[in-house]
């Protein structure tokens, strides 16, 4: 019997596929964007926390500014802008539950 070569390849030589933009699964290495210094962004990472710990930190002190103002109790504030401290609150309220319940 012959060989026969068949220079047609009928599958791919390599299997990758990119599934998110800007994630690598390499022990999660996640680039969502530039910054002006790569350096900082990585000491305030480690050693003051991850950016959900930073947002919850500013949450919690500005929801505490707000009850300690009465931002919601006065005639001071539009509708509108009442309502987006109201929203802000709820978020800040359903984080802290979902903490909880996982704790």
């Amino acid at each position: 019997m012959a060989n026969v070569y068949m220079p047609l390849q009928l599958a791919p030589s390599s299997l990758t596929q990119p599934i998110l933009p800007n994630w690598s699964f390499n022990l999660f290495s996640v680039n969502l964007g530039t910054t002006s210094n790569a350096r900082i962004e990585q000491q305030a990472l480690e050693q003051v926390g991850s950016y959900g710990r930073q947002i919850g930190h500013l949450s919690e002190a500005l929801e505490v500014v707000i009850q300690k103002l009465r931002l919601l109790e006065g005639e001071k504030l539009s509708p509108d802008d009442r309502d987006a401290l109201q929203v802000f609150l709820g978020d800040v309220a359903a984080v802290r539950k979902i903490k909880t319940s996982l704790r």
